[in-house]
């Protein structure tokens, strides 16, 4: 297994994508930042984009969508799933190592631009405000920040997960990122509308959509009025669907022929 995860960062570590995407990464932060010192009235306030990573959140979900794609589509696409097997290695232990990876990427691009978002703050925003300013819910900026973050990793896996489950029934690379992503977005606007629906059906607030505002409520506990879920229901959700997605996963990377 050691053996396997050392070979996929390997294979991480010499794409040049890796490193374009996370110079792409920084230098979208720091438009926005820019920005927002500029003019925050249009593009947002210094504390709100220091809270969102400068929207590094938003950048770090759709590049890790298209790595967990195709990270799996690729090996199919190319035949090389044929000279793993060949190894001897188990179908899950290839599955598995692929995971840990992706887990390993996504805490690198959330270091990398918290370590970012704090440059930011002292260069261009160190007379706006303190991170220890009081900012919502009682939490100062920098926890403010902290939970955010704890809340958009937790929710990025649940759909990393889904994601993941996409990419071994889809065999091109491509259709695994586009429906990723697209199917991201449609979920974010379908998640607007399950509000209205579970006021109505209030069992709808177990629906995987709905853990995906974990992030909203950790930073507003009164974000539970709309979630009908507590926070602690909503972690729990969101780690158990997480799970099932992965076990759907596995169950289907087993049985699928190469």
């Amino acid at each position: 297994m050691i053996t396997l995860v050392k070979q996929e960062t390997f294979k991480l570590l010499h794409k040049k994508s890796t490193y374009a995407v996370s110079a792409t990464l920084l230098i979208l932060m720091t438009l926005f930042a820019v920005l927002s010192r500029s003019h925050p009235k249009y593009w947002g306030q210094p504390q709100d984009r220091f809270v969102q990573l400068f929207t590094g959140i938003n950048w770090i979900v759709l590049f890790m969508i298209a790595a967990c794609s195709s990270i799996i589509a690729m090996e199919f696409q190319y035949g090389t799933i044929k000279e793993l097997l060949y190894r001897k290695y188990y179908r899950g232990e290839i599955l598995v190592s692929k995971w840990i990876t992706m887990l390993l990427y996504s805490i690198y691009f959330y270091v990398v631009a918290f370590v970012w978002s704090l440059l930011m703050k002292v260069v261009l925003f160190n007379d706006k405000f303190q991170l220890s300013d009081k900012y919502s819910g009682g939490h100062t900026v920098m926890e403010t920040q902290w939970l955010g973050i704890v809340g958009s990793f937790l929710t990025i896996w649940l759909v990393l997960s889904l994601v993941l489950l996409l990419a071994n029934i889809f065999k091109s690379t491509a259709a695994a990122i586009s429906i990723g992503i697209i199917g991201y977005f449609a979920l974010s606007i379908v998640s607007n509308i399950m509000f209205v629906l579970m006021q109505k059906w209030e069992w709808l607030k177990w629906n995987p959509l709905n853990m995906m505002n974990l992030s909203n409520q950790l930073v507003s506990s009164s974000f539970h009025k709309m979630t009908l879920l507590s926070t602690p229901e909503m972690v729990a959700g969101s780690l158990v669907y997480t799970a099932i997605f992965m076990a759907i996963s596995y169950v289907i990377f087993k049985r699928r022929s190469v």
